[in-house]
């Protein structure tokens, strides 16, 4: 940690953006540890995804924009909008803690994020920080958390933007936005409506007619800075629209959605050496579902957390605080309980020792339905040179079963104990302005799996190694990411479903002038769709191409060709053994316009 004083860190620097500029700014992060770091200074894992290189890669939705990269597998039930699963580091689908702006999101009744609704028009950042987090932010970070920063506000007069967008399967997006502030005021204000026909996801399953999705989103940042240090903030993510799909026993099935985080609170500095923050949010995830089993599932989680951040000496920081949540259901499936609170304690320190780094976390859960649990990291690096440094760690981890893991009738199990795992992680970085390399070796092993149908509590170790790296020469930039795993049953020997034991991306891109010209390779290797590994699903690699044109300081034109070999892939199947189409050739044109 750089030896600033905590109101520099947290008050100026804490949620600082992760800037391009002609003079390299090194990112930095805030999700590792809850403070203010760049990328270099932290003892984790990490990626930062800024609001440039989402405009530059131009994604069709979010996971695009994650798929392989270092650590993470994505599976969906089709393109755009359908239900999608994130694995990190080999971990189940809902191992992955996504949070908004800070507020934690996932529904309580599946126990995955909605990664599907998230509008990449709304996002400012992406901070993703592999490895277990449970120490730091409670149930569910075993694999990792990832991060969403809504648009942001800046000093300065109202700037506006713009944009709109065309393309294969009748796509179509707008967008617009506003930011701007003064010294004690930012704010920022963004809306954007997506809509396509989308595909026909299974083939001779119900309809033939093509599976469409629209969502409407609408962001909100204002932070206001009073007198005495003390900054009050409020932020926003609201999604609603409507998702299609295939259903055996139901023409035209579909599910009507609203996604959404809020969360306000103040920042104060009490003094030098200790700030305070207090966050209220409240988090929805809701589905009305129509089709051959009609209902709908709504889970809501009021949220409470008080951090209190204290520099103690030179070079060292604690980190202490308290929270609580409080998930409820909703739900035409009569559930045996539909409600659970869940009270957390806990402190992280981090210190320097001339060239050595030492952090460590300890964390106390009390869960109304599945008692306490006490899980602890410890990380230590040491810089080999100023630009290299060396990394060695361990953390434990637990994810409390679902509701309907616990209490869906006929297939819940109240006997399932929450999943606990260890983790051990070593690694070497190397930075030197734009150039970036990492290299990480982790082991995981899950104690109480919750896996199958009906479910059931398993053993599992997972393996891997992860190379993370980006180079930027001249008008040149390239990045790779590429993951090598081996996630295993260790009660059966078999391969856990749906992990690949291989995934690569590449991004390369050129500047020429005003122009920008770039291309992607998505890769993976062969997976299993089911525990006992008889059902193979088929590696595959996508290429896709990308140009931009800067007409002035104000207008920039944007063309992407998706999978332009026009290859036929899946990442997961039906029940019924046909697999999930994904999308052919497609095309897209979008036209910017940032004020």
């Amino acid at each position: 940690m750089q030896k600033k004083t905590l109101l520099t860190a947290m008050l100026a620097a804490g949620y600082a953006l992760s800037v391009q500029a002609e003079q390299f700014i090194e990112p930095i992060i805030v999700t590792a540890t809850r403070t203010a770091q760049t990328v270099d200074e932290t003892l984790a894992s990490v990626t930062v995804i800024t609001r440039e290189e989402i405009e530059r890669l131009q994604p069709a939705q979010l996971s695009d924009l994650l798929q392989s990269r270092a650590g993470i597998h994505i599976t969906n039930n089709g393109p755009f909008g359908k239900n999608t699963s994130l694995f990190m580091r080999g971990s189940n689908s809902g191992h992955t803690l996504l949070l908004i702006d800070g507020v934690r999101m996932g529904s309580a009744t599946s126990g995955g994020a909605s990664w599907q609704f998230l509008p990449a028009s709304e996002i400012e950042r992406i901070e993703i920080v592999r490895g277990p987090r449970t120490s730091i932010y409670g149930a569910d970070a075993i694999g990792g958390v990832i991060q969403i920063f809504t648009r942001q506000g800046t000093e300065g007069s109202a700037r506006t933007n713009a944009h709109a967008r065309i393309g294969s399967f009748n796509t179509r997006e707008i967008g617009a936005g506003v930011r701007g502030g003064n010294e004690q005021t930012t704010y920022s204000l963004s809306a954007s409506h997506h809509e396509t026909d989308g595909i026909n996801l299974i083939e001779n399953i119900g309809d033939d007619e093509r599976d469409g999705y629209r969502n409407t989103s609408l962001s909100l940042n204002i932070r206001h800075q009073l007198e005495n240090k003390v900054e009050l903030f409020t932020n926003g993510l609201y999604s609603t629209g409507q998702t299609e799909y295939d259903d055996a026993s139901f023409d035209s099935p579909y599910s009507d959605f609203v996604h959404g985080a809020l969360s306000a609170g103040l920042k104060a500095a009490i003094n030098e050496a200790w700030l305070t923050e207090l966050t209220l949010s409240y988090a929805a995830d809701r589905a009305n579902v129509t089709d051959s089993w009609p209902g709908y599932f709504d889970t809501f989680r009021d949220q409470i957390d008080w951090r209190n951040d204290f520099t103690i000496g030179n070079g060292t920081l604690l980190t202490a605080g308290i929270d609580w949540h409080q998930d409820r259901v909703k739900s035409t499936t009569s559930y045996d309980e539909n409600s659970r609170d869940n009270v957390g304690v806990y402190q992280i320190l981090q210190t320097e020792l001339n060239h050595h780094n030492l952090q460590g976390s300890l964390r106390y859960d009390d869960n109304e339905a599945y008692g306490n649990q006490t899980t602890g990291a410890l990380a230590w690096g040491y810089a080999l040179s100023p630009q290299l440094r060396s990394r060695l760690s361990w953390g434990s981890a637990f994810k409390a079963p679902t509701f309907n893991q616990l209490y869906w009738p006929g297939f819940g199990n109240p006997a399932l104990q929450p999943e606990e795992s260890e983790s051990y992680e070593v690694g070497l970085r190397y930075t030197q302005a734009e150039h970036f390399f990492d290299v990480a070796l982790f082991e995981t092993t899950i104690k109480n799996l919750i896996a199958g149908q009906p479910v059931e509590n398993l053993q599992a170790r997972i393996r891997g190694i992860e190379v993370d790296s980006r180079v930027s020469l001249q008008d040149w930039t390239a990045a790779a990411s590429l993951t090598l795993l081996n996630a295993e049953d260790r009660d059966t020997g078999n391969e856990l479903a749906r992990r690949p034991g291989e995934t690569l991306r590449l991004d390369l891109d050129y500047r020429l002038g005003h122009y920008n010209l770039g291309s992607s390779v998505v890769a993976q290797g062969r997976s299993y769709e089911n525990a006992d590994n008889t059902d193979r699903i088929a590696g595959h690699a996508v290429l896709n191409l990308r140009g931009a044109w800067r007409m002035d300081r104000h207008w920039t034109w944007r063309a992407t060709i998706d999978n332009v070999l026009d290859k036929e892939y899946a990442t997961t199947r039906h029940w019924s053994g046909t697999n999930y189409n994904q999308p052919g050739r497609a095309a897209y044109l979008s036209v910017h316009y940032q004020q």
